[in-house]
């Protein structure tokens, strides 16, 4: 039996979306960037994408209350 293997950087867009919205993102924003992405992408190359709005892992963790 073949195991899956989870990968990290691979996030859905709803787990995206969902944080977007926690943080205060506006939703046509969120719209925006949904529009954009596969249903699953690899965080680290959607960076670009994500920074081209203003967001970056930095100012998202800082948003939830954690340190970078």
């Amino acid at each position: 039996m073949a195991q899956v293997q989870y990968d990290s950087h691979q996030r859905s867009k709803a787990e995206l979306r969902q944080v977007l919205r926690r943080i205060g993102v506006a939703p046509e924003t969120i719209a925006e960037v949904d529009s954009k992405l596969p249903d699953w992408f690899d965080i680290d190359e959607a960076g670009g994408l994500l920074q081209s709005y203003g967001l970056t892992c930095d100012e998202a963790i800082s948003r939830l209350g954690g340190s970078p």
